[in-house]
């Protein structure tokens, strides 16, 4: 299975896995005990084995669309203490940020990717995801960033650290 899951992160992410802006995610902190990289990754991993169990009862869904999004998703965040003024402007305005940055690394527009990225805060922001990709993501970053709190990070459990370098 982890073999399969790395198979769709490198498949599908390898636009973001390879850029300037998810390099620099490496080096921001995030939820005080990871990096916006490590923590993304871990989103796109759980999101990815959700979305292989739906795919697996005949849900459709664009397995694409998920990998994209969850590595984007907080990408946005990337300079943070400098760009926000606090943490409640930060969960309010990194969503639209990373889509900024989702479009500088792609170089288009998708409706459904850009909006499971811009809402994937909710329930903290008002407006819920319309896809059920961004349902996806909006539940694996809850799950990994509560992994994360309580010292169970999913990049070092499932030892996918070196999949960074793809």
């Amino acid at each position: 299975m982890i073999n399969k899951i790395k198979a769709v992160l490198v498949l599908y992410g390898k636009e973001v896995l390879k850029s300037e802006e998810f390099a620099n995610a490496f080096k921001q902190t995030h939820h005080a005990c990871s990096t916006v990289a490590d923590h993304s990754l871990g989103v796109a991993v759980i999101a990815i084995a959700i979305s292989m169990f739906l795919i697996h009862i005949h849900v459709k869904i664009e397995l694409r669309y998920v990998v994209i999004a969850a590595l984007c998703h907080d990408l946005g965040i990337i300079g943070r203490y400098e760009k926000y003024k606090n943490n409640i402007e930060c969960c309010k305005r990194h969503p639209v940020d990373s889509v900024d940055v989702y479009r500088k690394i792609f170089g288009e527009s998708n409706e459904r990717i850009e909006d499971s990225i811009r809402n994937h805060m909710w329930p903290l922001t008002p407006v819920p995801p319309r896809y059920i990709e961004g349902v996806i993501l909006t539940i694996a970053d809850k799950v990994s960033a509560t992994m994360e709190k309580i010292g169970v990070a999913p990049m070092r459990k499932l030892e996918l650290a070196p999949i960074r370098f793809a």
